[in-house]
């Protein structure tokens, strides 16, 4: 999971072409780029004179004058249009970078010719305070190779485990030499965050088992200071303490190599006075849902591998978190991984478990295994808050699950995420929180509004149950299809004792359904779509300070 090396310079007289094999040069105007550089100006020019549409789109012209012959050309387009915002200059990042790797480039370098408009000039939703950071990020999701593609080249000796070995960053005249060394400390931090979310995720159900995520886990944070790493195997204690996600793991239990597992990460600032909050995050990873006993039939199960992504992307940000050592927050993480299969003793609908906080569920569907896995980590999250208040330790604090939850995200908002928060949560803006970090990271949230239906739909009109855990249909053919599921984990796991009524006994709750964000949309034919790494650039911009 190597990075390339990145340096930085502010000035184009910095770079020399002895250091990079290809220049990549991301701009909004061609006019502006030409008069940046007149010998770019003298390579691009037969071009323009035969190509009226020159320039519109990525292009590799022969330059003497850059390193490698290679002069990448990278338009984002407009930036100042309605729906215009910072994914424009990521995805012009991304696509030279990836030309130039096309073209045989191992060192290129990367200029950010023109800064966006300023904050007066921007459309209404459009926030470029972070722009420098997403080029990089775009420039280096460029340059990943999945796991199991480097797994294969190490065993096979074919390829290199790398496609870059360095990336040299200029930005002319904007931001000073320091400021950009920090950018590249947080970029760094993020994309390895992202990475190992990517890494885990782009596993396969045999080669990411649930073991075999949390082994991969324990490998990547181990040593990172400030975090400290605990699983829990051990069936009987998954079974009191966990209840829920050992019984929608039941049929998985006649192979050991797919038993569940909890994976705990903790996050501790290195000084403890700076500490501003407290995140408790809780993360899906069903590292294959085949639906149970409720069978995903025709081409529903196809990806299924990619339902633990939320825990995925979670254990990135931990990561990020610990590798920036940053100050303003500590973290607890639960991961709950499990592969959700069929069998004689899976679970069934109809049955009634009772939850760790003493919910009885009654189950509908055990394609809504989800919900089930992270609840009871929910649960045990609210007891550490309310323990930690005990104590006198009133540091403001927040429940986030995070999980790959439902399709029917997907039918309402496309390929975005979205928080869905309870009043706690909604009158102090932790989900509004993500809303903007995500629109200046490239990673934008929707902010879905939870109602009183969400409640009623879930609740118990006999006295046989507590809760119900789902319908039996799926989500997407199911009004308030990933809103109401917020509403069941709020009561199964005891937070519906601490909504805006508790007064200061109030929990702040927020379900970030990531069905939708945590992959790109685009089907490369039979293919598997690509992973973005989500959430954890929007996450890193919503709680660090550093």
């Amino acid at each position: 999971m190597a990075l390339p090396k990145i340096t930085a310079h502010t000035e184009l007289s910095a770079l020399s072409a002895i250091e990079h094999d290809a220049l990549v040069a991301v701009y909004t105007d061609l006019d502006s780029l030409s008069s940046l550089q007149s010998s770019w100006a003298s390579a691009i020019e037969p071009y323009r004179s035969i190509d009226k549409d020159f320039g519109q789109t990525v292009a590799l012209v022969p330059s003497g004058a850059v390193g490698g012959n290679r002069l990448v050309l990278s338009p984002t387009g407009s930036l100042n249009d309605d729906t215009d915002d910072v994914r424009k200059i990521g995805e012009a990042a991304k696509a030279g970078i990836a030309r130039a790797i096309e073209a045989g480039a191992k060192r290129p370098a990367l200029v950010l010719a023109q800064a966006p408009p300023s904050p007066a000039e921007a459309p209404l939703d459009a926030d470029y305070s972070r722009w420098i950071e997403v080029a990089l990020l775009g420039a280096l999701e460029a340059s990943y190779v999945t796991l199991v593609v480097r797994e294969f080249r190490e065993s096979s000796r074919k390829g290199e485990l790398e496609n870059l070995d360095s990336i040299d960053l200029v930005v002319p005249g904007v931001i000073a030499q320091d400021c950009l060394k920090h950018v590249i400390t947080r970029v760094r931090a993020i994309e390895a965050g992202r990475r190992l979310a990517k890494d885990v995720g782009y596993g396969d159900p045999e080669r990411m088992t649930p073991y075999k995520c949390a082994e991969y886990i324990e490998q990547t944070v181990k040593g990172v200071k400030g975090i400290e790493y605990e699983e829990i195997k051990d069936l009987e204690v998954l079974k009191n303490e966990y209840p829920l996600l050992y019984h929608s793991s039941r049929a998985s239990l006649a192979e050991k190599k797919t038993w569940p597992c909890i994976v705990k990460l903790a996050y501790k600032s290195p000084d403890p006075t700076k500490v501003k909050e407290h995140l408790y995050l809780v993360g899906k990873g069903v590292t294959y849902d085949t639906g149970g006993i409720s069978l995903k039939i025709g081409a529903a199960m196809r990806g299924m591998s990619r339902d633990k992504l939320g825990a995925c992307g979670l254990a990135g940000f931990v990561l990020a978190t610990g590798l920036v050592e940053e100050p303003s927050v500590d973290i607890t993480c639960i991961l709950a991984f499990e592969r959700n299969s069929i069998g004689p003793n899976a679970l069934l609908p109809d049955e009634v478990v009772v939850s760790r906080a003493g919910v009885r569920v009654l189950i509908g569907d055990t394609d809504a295994e989800g919900r089930l896995v992270m609840t009871d980590a929910v649960c045990e999250c609210r007891e550490k808050i309310l323990a930690a208040r005990a104590a006198g330790d009133y540091t403001p604090s927040a429940i986030y699950t995070a999980a790959t939850l439902t399709g029917h995200v997907i039918r309402a908002y496309g390929w975005y995420g979205a928080a869905v928060a309870n009043g706690p949560a909604r009158k102090e803006k932790w989900d509004h929180r993500l809303l903007v970090a995500g629109l200046a990271y490239g990673d934008p949230f929707e902010n879905s509004v939870m109602r009183r239906d969400d409640h009623q739909f879930i609740a118990s009109k006999t006295d046989r149950e507590d809760v119900y855990q789902s319908n039996c249909n799926p989500s997407t053919q199911t009004d308030r299809g990933h809103q109401y599921p917020a509403a069941f984990i709020i009561k199964a796991s005891g937070l519906d004792k601490h909504s805006l009524s508790a007064g200061k006994d109030a929990i702040s709750f927020i379900h970030v359904d990531i069905a939708g964000s945590a992959e790109d949309g685009v089907e490369p034919g039979l293919g598997l779509m690509g992973i973005t790494g989500s959430p954890v650039a929007t996450f890193a911009g919503a709680f660090w300070t550093a």
